[in-house]
C-alpha cells in the first residue's frame, strides 16, 4: 500500500483531481520503507553477524537482493536516453523537452551503478530511475548497520540512539549540507532496529483495535500535515503501527493485512517501487504522442499533459495496471531467480 501510494504521489498533476493532502504527502511512505526495513533487518541479524564471514555474507544477500532490479531499469532508462539522443540529432524526430545526457550524464550513470548517488551533495540523487536514490542509502547502511553488529555488540543500542538523534536533529533544523537522504534512512532505519528490539523484549498485549487507529492515524496525518517541518513524526507513527501489529498478533488490522491481494502486493512491491517512473513515462509518452494531449508550461518550468478529469482517471488506472503487470514480470523473472542465486552464492562462498 505504501509503494502504491509512492506510485500516486509521482503521477504527474495532469489535473487537480489528485491535488490532495494524502497524495500530496505519500512521499514520506519513503521513510515508512526505511523504518520498516530496520525492523525486519534487525529481527533477523540483530544477533548474527559474528564472523568477517557473517558480515559478507550478510552484504552480499542484500546487494543480491537490491542490485538486480536496480540495475534492470537503470539500464531501460539508459535506453531511453540513448533514443532520446539519436531521435533528436540523427532522426530530426519529434520535440523533446529535455537535452539527452543532460540531466541523466555519464556521472550519473557511473554513480548509479556503485549505489553512489544520493550518498551527499552529489546533484544526482534524483537521476535516470529517480526514486533508486534510497537504494543507495539504504544499501550503505545495511553495510554501517553490520559494522555497529560486529564491532559494537556490547553498545550498539547506544550507538543506534546516536545517530537517531543526531540525524534527527540535524533534519529537524534543515543542516543536511546535501546529505539529506542519508540521514532521513539513518533516522528510519535505526528506530525500526529500536522498535524490533522493544518489541521483542515486551510482554504488553495491545487491544486488537490499536493498529487500526495507528493506522487511521497516519492515514489522517497525510491528508492534513501542513508543513514539511512535521516530517519526522513519520518516523514515530510508523514504529508505532509496526509495534501494534506485532503486539496484538489477532489484531483487525493484521487480519486485512493477511488478504491474499495485499500479501501478493507486499510480495512484488520492491518491483512496483523501482518499475513505477518507467511506467509513468510510458504513460505520459502514450497520452502526448499517441492520444495528442497538449501540453502546458507549470509554474517551475517544467512541461506537463493537460488533461480532462475522466482523461486522468483513465491515464492513473493505465498507470496502476500497467505498474502491477511490469513489477509481476519483474519479481517473477528478475527479483526472485537473482535473489535465489544471490542466497545459493552467499551461503556456498561465505559459509
Amino acid at each position: 500500500m505504501a509503494a502504491l501510494l509512492i506510485v500516486f504521489f509521482h503521477f504527474p498533476k495532469w489535473n487537480p483531481l489528485f491535488d490532495i493532502g494524502i497524495i500530496n504527502n505519500g512521499y514520506l511512505m519513503v521513510e515508512l520503507f526505511f523504518v520498516l526495513s530496520g525492523y525486519v533487518i534487525f529481527s533477523a541479524y540483530g544477533e548474527k553477524l559474528y564472523s568477517t564471514k557473517d558480515l559478507l555474507r550478510f552484504q552480499f544477500l542484500r546487494f543480491g537482493r537490491l542490485y538486480f532490479v536496480h540495475l534492470t531499469f537503470l539500464m531501460i532508462f539508459l535506453a531511453i536516453e540513448i533514443s532520446k539522443y539519436i531521435a533528436s540529432t540523427k532522426m530530426g524526430g519529434p520535440s523533446i523537452r529535455t537535452v539527452p545526457f543532460s540531466e541523466n550524464s555519464l556521472t550519473a550513470f557511473v554513480q548509479q551503478i556503485f549505489l553512489a548517488q544520493a550518498l551527499g551533495p552529489t546533484g544526482n540523487a534524483l537521476s535516470f530511475n529517480g526514486q533508486a536514490w534510497s537504494i543507495s542509502v539504504e544499501f550503505y547502511t545495511y553495510l554501517l548497520f553490520a559494522l555497529i553488529i560486529f564491532l559494537c555488540r556490547k553498545v550498539k543500542f547506544q550507538v543506534f540512539s546516536a545517530l537517531i538523534v543526531m540525524s534527527l536533529l540535524l533534519l529537524a533544523t534543515k543542516s543536511t549540507y546535501g546529505f539529506e537522504g542519508v540521514l532521513k534512512c539513518l533516522a528510519g532505519f535505526f528506530i525500526g532496529c529500536v522498535t524490533a528490539h522493544l518489541t521483542k523484549k515486551s510482554t504488553l498485549a495491545l487491544p486488537s483495535y490499536f493498529s487500526a487507529i495507528i493506522f487511521a492515524a497516519i492515514a489522517l496525518f497525510l491528508q492534513f500535515k501542513p508543513f514539511q517541518k512535521f516530517d519526522i513524526a513519520i518516523y514515530f507513527l510508523t514504529a508505532a503501527l509496526i509495534a501494534s501489529i506485532v503486539l496484538a498478533p489477532k489484531g483487525l488490522l493484521n487480519t486485512v493485512l493477511k488478504q491474499r491481494v495485499l500479501v501478493w502486493l507486499g510480495v512484488i512491491s520492491y518491483s512496483v517501487y523501482m518499475s513505477h517512473s518507467f511506467v509513468l513515462w510510458v504513460t505520459a509518452n502514450v497520452f502526448k504522442r499517441v492520444f495528442k494531449r497538449p501540453e502546458v508550461r507549470a509554474l517551475d518550468g517544467s512541461w506537463v499533459l493537460s488533461l480532462s478529469a475522466l482523461e486522468a482517471v483513465a491515464a492513473l488506472a493505465f498507470t496502476l495496471v500497467l505498474v502491477l503487470a511490469i513489477s509481476q514480470l519483474t519479481y517473477r523473472f528478475i527479483e526472485q531467480p537473482t535473489r535465489a542465486k544471490s542466497r545459493r552464492f552467499a551461503f556456498a562462498r561465505f559459509n
